[in-house]
């Protein structure tokens, strides 16, 4: 039943109504960062929903600092916990951490990843909630990280179905993702957690929904690198491979495989190599 009644208040979304900024108090925190990055601390009555993590105030919609950071689409709406008899858990303080409706490998990657490691440039408390998006959270890599102590220790939590938080304050931080503030602590965080990497493994193509895409892979590979053989290619599919033998396998790969579409190659950033050579295919 939940489940329904959050279906049933997505389409709403359009004609809810829209904050105009006099419900939030916004405020630039002097953190000393990096050129692009920046911190705000947005105070009052704010509630952030479970379906696409968007911040209302004062039940109002209120657009974020950086929608891109979060993930562009945004998720579907639930706006079932703002109608009465819903239900708003408080807690302080929070940040959305992703929120994206794509809940696949290079998202997690590219976009979760390096916000989750730049958060001690912040300053922001060990304590601070960390809400991540329900799809995201059911997939593999993310289930994987959490149980091998990626995050630790700081909490990390799913966006619960029918539910939304109500805090006083929400941080809202924005980087540039390929920013080595933000890439050399997840690396130096993955090494020490999975490695240490061996070398000299053989070609690997990071494909999700393998069994459905395969042939199509195979085709483009043939197109793009007819000097090689793909059954020398090693197969790997997020979902069906352990997080850590993945990160293993990318490591020692002699080169990276993976659709330029999908983006799947953007787990080279967690261990880089000089030896290793990618190759984006177009299918």
């Amino acid at each position: 039943m939940r489940e329904w009644r959050s279906l049933l208040t997505a389409p709403m979304l359009p004609f809810w109504p829209k904050a105009d900024g006099s419900e939030v108090g916004m405020t630039e925190q002097d953190d000393n960062l990096p050129e692009g990055w920046s911190h705000r601390r947005h105070t009052g009555d704010l509630v952030i929903e479970n379906g696409g993590g968007r911040v209302f105030a004062d039940l109002k919609r209120h657009a974020p600092a950086d929608p891109r950071q979060a993930g562009n689409p945004p998720g579907p709406a639930d706006l079932s916990p703002l109608l009465p008899g819903g239900r708003l858990i408080p807690r302080e303080p929070a940040l959305v951490l992703y929120a994206g409706a794509e809940a696949s490998l290079a998202r997690f990657c590219d976009t979760l990843l390096p916000r989750f490691f730049s958060l001690d440039r912040f300053g922001l408390p060990p304590a601070t909630l960390l809400m991540t998006s329900l799809r995201m959270g059911r997939t593999r890599p993310f289930q994987d990280a959490i149980s091998d102590g990626l995050f630790r220790p700081r909490p990390v939590e799913l966006f619960r179905p029918a539910t939304a938080i109500r805090v006083k304050q929400l941080d809202d931080i924005v980087i540039p993702l390929d920013s080595p503030d933000a890439l050399g602590p997840m690396q130096a965080k993955v090494a020490s957690l999975y490695g240490p990497f061996a070398a000299g493994g053989p070609p690997v193509l990071v494909l999700e929904r393998s069994a459905h895409r395969l042939p199509a892979a195979t085709a483009a590979f043939e197109r793009t690198a007819p000097g090689f053989r793909f059954g020398e290619v090693t197969v790997l599919d997020p979902a069906l491979l352990p997080f850590n033998r993945l990160v293993k396998a990318v490591a020692a790969a002699s080169m990276l495989l993976a659709p330029r579409e999908t983006g799947e190659a953007a787990i080279r950033s967690l261990v880089p190599s000089p030896d290793r050579q990618t190759l984006l295919l177009d299918l």
